[in-house]
C-alpha cells in the first residue's frame, strides 16, 4: 500500500504533459452541530462548475457523523448524494458510503497535524440509460492547520489561520473502468474565524486525475474553493471538525 501511494504521488508531481487542464470553482457551505462533548454531525452541501466551455456542473450533499474516541483517535461514517449534469443528454447520479478515522497527530499543539482515512463504496447512475455501476475507493489525507495570528486554534474569535493537505485517491477494483478514478489532490488555504459559530475559508486545489483506460497520462485542474463553515451548540465543546469532499 505504501509502496503504491508513493509511485503515484512521485508520478503525478512528475507528469511534465498535462492533456487537458480546467479551472473550477466550488462553493461549499459546512454545518456542524457537535454534542455529548465526543459527537459531531457534519452537514456539508458543495455547488461545483467549471470555468471553461463545454460547461459542467454538479450538486452533491453528504451527512458525516462523527465519534471522537480519544484526543488522538476520531472514528466517522458518512452517507453522500450527488447529481453530475455532464451536458444537455448526460446525467449522472452518485450514492456513496463511508467508513474513516482520523488521527491527530498534534492534539494540543499550537501546529495541528492529523491523518485523515476513509473507505468509500460507490454507486453510480447513469440518468439516460438507468445502469448503476460500482466501485471502492480508499483516501489518505495528510493534514496540517496553523494559526497566525494566535497562540492556538482555540485561542479565540477573529483568528487567522493556514491549512495545508495533500490527498490520494485509490481505487481497490482492479476491474473498474474509470479513467479518472486515481487523483492527487494538493490543497493550500486560509481560513477566518469571526466567531464559534463562523468561519470563513478559501482553498486553491490542484488536482492532478490519472487515466488509466486510454494510456497512464495526467490531466490537471485547478479548483478555487469558497467555504463557509458554522457550528451550533457552543455549549459542546468540540475539536476543529469537518471533512467536506
Amino acid at each position: 500500500m505504501r509502496v503504491s501511494i508513493l509511485v503515484f504521488i512521485l508520478s503525478a508531481v512528475h507528469a511534465t504533459v498535462c492533456t487537458g487542464q480546467s479551472n473550477q470553482t466550488w462553493i461549499e457551505y459546512m454545518l456542524n452541530f457537535p454534542f455529548a462533548n465526543s459527537w459531531n454531525v457534519e452537514l456539508a452541501s458543495t455547488y461545483a462548475t467549471v470555468m471553461e466551455q463545454p460547461k459542467w456542473r454538479s450538486f452533491d450533499i453528504q451527512v458525516t457523523p462523527e465519534y471522537s474516541i480519544s484526543q488522538h483517535f476520531d472514528l466517522m461514517g458518512a452517507l453522500y448524494f450527488g447529481e453530475t449534469f455532464q451536458n444537455k443528454s448526460i446525467t449522472t447520479m452518485e450514492v456513496r458510503e463511508m467508513l474513516g478515522t482520523r488521527i491527530h497527530f498534534t492534539p494540543n499543539k499550537r501546529i495541528l497535524t492529523r491523518l485523515l482515512i476513509r473507505l468509500e463504496q460507490r454507486n453510480q447512475r447513469d440518468q439516460e440509460t438507468m445502469v448503476w455501476s460500482h466501485s471502492t475507493r480508499s483516501r489518505l489525507r495528510a493534514e496540517t492547520v496553523i494559526p497566525l495570528n494566535k497562540p492556538t486554534m482555540f485561542a479565540g474569535d477573529k483568528l487567522w489561520y493556514s491549512v495545508v493537505d495533500v490527498e490520494a485517491f485509490l481505487i481497490k477494483d482492479q476491474d473498474v473502468q474509470e479513467r479518472f478514478a486515481n487523483r492527487l489532490r494538493v490543497r493550500a488555504g486560509l481560513g477566518y474565524r469571526v466567531s464559534y459559530a463562523l468561519r470563513l475559508e478559501f482553498m486553491y486545489t490542484l488536482q492532478q486525475s490519472k487515466n488509466t483506460l486510454d494510456g497512464d497520462f495526467f490531466t490537471s485542474d485547478n479548483i478555487f474553493r469558497f467555504r463557509i463553515k458554522q457550528y451550533l451548540n457552543k455549549s459542546a465543546p468540540h475539536k476543529d471538525r469537518g471533512t467536506g469532499n
